[in-house]
């Protein structure tokens, strides 16, 4: 029977983080982050130092799983996580409305 682990990290949302340490933290390489910035997947901002909300680690991980799990290109993984966001406001908005 083989386990697999899932590394739990807790998120302090008004902590930024820089693009090495979103690529050390996400198992992508900087050039793959700022690929899925272009693309819309991942928020950043426009300084040249580019820093990202702690929210886009947490996407930044789903990218690199999507990439490995599916063998996917940059360019997929954009749309996947786009839907997936989009996914998540429908079922946010259903829920509010109480259905």
């Amino acid at each position: 029977m083989k386990i697999d682990l899932t590394e739990l990290v807790w998120v302090d949302e008004s902590v930024e983080c820089t693009l090495s340490e979103l690529a050390e933290r996400s198992r992508l390489s900087p050039a793959e982050i700022m690929e899925l910035v272009e693309y819309g997947a991942l928020p950043a901002d426009s300084a040249p130092q580019r820093l990202f909300p702690a929210r886009a680690l947490a996407k930044a991980r789903a990218a690199a799983r999507l990439r490995d799990d599916f063998e996917i290109d940059l360019r997929a993984v954009a749309l996947a996580l786009t839907l997936l966001q989009r996914i998540e406001e429908l079922e946010d908005r259903l829920q509010k409305s109480g259905r």
